[in-house]
């Protein structure tokens, strides 16, 4: 009888099963240098995995419009790259791995619109991705950040308000097989380039990040760390109810249990108060904000798919820049 050798299999498999985990491995690490670089630059960050992105049919235990809500803070970016003569976005989706946003400076519209400001995306791509960001521009690049070049072009995306209708100014770059920047400010974009071509540089920050290991666990999250000076309209920027004492504003998704956790972390109650005062005002149906833990407020934001649902969403997500003057 034909002995057949197991140690050749048992070998593969054991190769098969490091090459898993170095991707997941390398994965995360490469998402950890995304953020760490935003928070080095920017007041909120948020984070989305691709597939959720991608597919309006991704978040199962969502309706549609509390869906679009939470992906509100990526539209832009969808806008910027399908704005190119060769539409990008889904390439760029179909080869990242996830999409990480910072965002900061935020200002009121001119007119009804969107909350605008200056905003990063930093696109992780996947493992053995072969995305070229080169071919979906005709012209040379006009600019280099991290010495790779930079991609400028304008489009409108009603950036400024309904009553200001300049064309935005984007600017786009890759970072080998790792990355792929897209900013509304040259400079920003070239600073970000910097952060993530060096690995050696803002290691420590994500260490400063209160509760890091527990929101970078979750496949979409959101993180501000408030700043309190230097506010041109409170109101635009979220920050109409947030005193002095808050230190951060959390949100986490819990998408299997078709909810959302809003975690205020603040050296007083202060803020907690404002916030749920103005939901009743608003007559929002909010489960109060209550204190978790020391130097921490929490509620629990439902997804019951009605329209009060989609509102809730619609507030969280202006907590964090993001809001739209209707």
């Amino acid at each position: 009888m034909k002995r057949i050798s197991v140690i050749p299999i048992v070998a593969i498999i054991l190769a098969v099963m490091v090459l898993g985990c170095d991707r997941s491995v390398a994965q995360t690490v490469q998402e950890s240098r995304a953020a760490s670089a935003l928070f080095g630059g920017f007041e909120t960050v948020f984070y989305s995995k691709s597939e959720l992105l991608s597919s309006p049919h991704a978040f199962k235990q969502l309706s549609k419009l509390e869906a679009s809500n939470l992906r509100f803070p990526f539209a832009y970016l969808e806008g910027a790259l399908d704005s190119l003569e060769s539409p990008a976005s889904g390439a760029v989706l179909a080869n990242s791995e996830s999409i990480l946003l910072g965002a900061k400076d935020f200002l009121p519209p001119a007119g009804l619109g969107p909350v605008r400001s200056q905003r990063c995306y930093v696109v992780v791509l996947k493992n053995r991705s072969a995305f070229d960001l080169s071919k979906y521009f005709q012209t040379t690049s006009v600019a280099s950040a991290a010495g790779m070049p930079v991609w400028t072009w304008t489009a409108k995306l009603g950036e400024f308000g309904e009553n200001d209708q300049r064309l935005s100014s984007l600017h786009a770059m890759q970072i080998g097989q790792s990355y792929v920047l897209v900013a509304n400010d040259r400079k920003e974009l070239q600073l970000l380039a910097g952060h993530l071509a060096s690995k050696d540089r803002d290691s420590h920050i994500l260490g400063e990040i209160r509760e890091w290991e527990s929101v970078s666990r979750h496949e979409v999250w959101g993180y501000r760390r408030y700043r309190h000076a230097k506010i041109v309209d409170p109101m635009a920027a979220g920050m109409a109810d947030v005193t002095s004492s808050a230190e951060a504003l959390i949100f986490l998704l819990n998408s299997d249990k078709k909810a959302g956790v809003l975690r205020l972390l603040a050296s007083d109650d202060s803020t907690a108060e404002k916030m749920n005062a103005q939901m009743a005002k608003a007559k929002i149906e909010w489960t109060p904000l209550k204190p978790s833990g020391r130097g921490a407020w929490e509620t629990t934001i439902p997804f019951s798919g009605d329209e009060q649902s989609a509102d809730r969403t619609f507030i969280v997500v202006g907590l964090f820049g993001f809001p739209v003057y209707l």
